[in-house]
């Protein structure tokens, strides 16, 4: 097939990029000039590199134009301004989602990564799916809710909506701090009880994509992803030190001092320009009692399982970081 792909340059996207390449795919991807292709540098020359934004119109169908499907993997996952969220998350869909129908006479399928932080918080017991009302807790988890209404509603083209929890591995920036935190025998963990969440392996996002890609059955569905079972915010910490082959001292830290921690990054990140996904906002996911969801409805109905484990993930993730040298 001949895929077109958003995001391509960034963590999951890249990863994507990885596996629709090693599947004999032929790729068209979207890139901003400024886009940094670190990770995709290798395949720039056998894929077909369009250059603008979201909102381009123009070069969004003719990039869309004699593919398959498409992929639509860019976001942001932290911002400096709500408004910036919405004018990506939401109004970046929507723009894919005109170019997909301009293109709907070859186009056969729209895949849409979106969040578990649209379905909300889960716990063992009462974990979140994918059918009920979603119950984002942040703005950014809202942002993807309105995204993924703009593929529903407006969407010509049959459409497929995957919401990964928590993704980790080589390449991500966002999880880094963890790690480095645990390499200096440091492990902060919020006071009180323990919260289990799911995660996912960055790597398994892409093969999902793969599975959605080649399944009649997907259209017009919503799946969550992530490895099974859940873990605890110290287990997930305990595996990077095993990794590492380091022994941590544990700190608990109490609420009011993670709202001072957001509150002295958000400061920074004012001054730097640089966004944190450590602010005040993303307070309410940092503070529910869990992120756990139901994975079963994927297994079911595409026989998809994430098949990394947690062990197996964190280790090839803090070998990848040693040798990036990032650690």
């Amino acid at each position: 097939m001949r895929i077109f792909l958003t995001g391509a340059s960034g963590f999951v996207g890249s990863h994507v990029l990885d596996s629709l390449l090693d599947a004999g795919h032929e790729v068209a991807v979207l890139l901003r000039r400024t886009s940094n292709t670190r990770f995709i540098s290798r395949h720039l020359a056998q894929v077909s590199v369009h250059y603008g934004s979201l909102g381009d119109q123009k070069v969004l169908k003719t990039a869309m134009t004699g593919c398959d499907a498409a992929v639509h993997c860019a976001g942001l996952i932290k911002a400096l301004d709500a408004t910036e969220f919405f004018r990506v998350n939401q109004s970046g869909t929507r723009c894919v989602v005109l170019a997909a129908n301009a293109s709907r006479d070859s186009l056969r399928h729209l895949i849409y990564i979106s969040s578990l932080a649209v379905s909300g918080p889960g716990v063992p017991g009462r974990p979140a799916e994918e059918d009920p009302e979603p119950r984002p807790v942040t703005v950014y988890g809202e942002s993807k809710r309105l995204g993924e209404i703009e593929i529903r509603q407006g969407s010509r083209v049959p459409w497929t909506i995957l919401r990964p929890a928590a993704v980790y591995g080589p390449r991500d920036q966002e999880f880094l701090p963890v790690f480095q935190n645990i390499k200096r025998r440091f492990m902060p963990l919020l006071s009180g009880a323990k919260r289990r969440l799911n995660m996912i392996y960055g790597p398994d996002v892409a093969a999902a994509v793969l599975c959605s890609l080649a399944a009649d059955q997907a259209a017009g569905k919503t799946y969550h992803l992530a490895a099974q079972p859940p873990c605890t915010d110290e287990e997930f910490m305990e595996e990077i030190a095993r990794s590492l082959d380091v022994r941590p001292f544990r700190v608990r830290i109490p609420r009011a001092g993670l709202y001072l921690a957001c509150a002295i990054q958000e400061f920074k990140s004012t001054l730097t320009g640089r966004p944190s996904l450590l602010c005040r906002q993303k307070m309410p996911e940092l503070l529910a009692p869990g992120w756990v969801c139901d994975t079963d409805k994927i297994l079911r109905e595409l026989g998809f399982a994430a098949p990394t484990s947690l062990k197996e993930g964190v280790a090839r993730t803090a070998k990848w970081y040693q040798r990036e040298g990032w650690l």
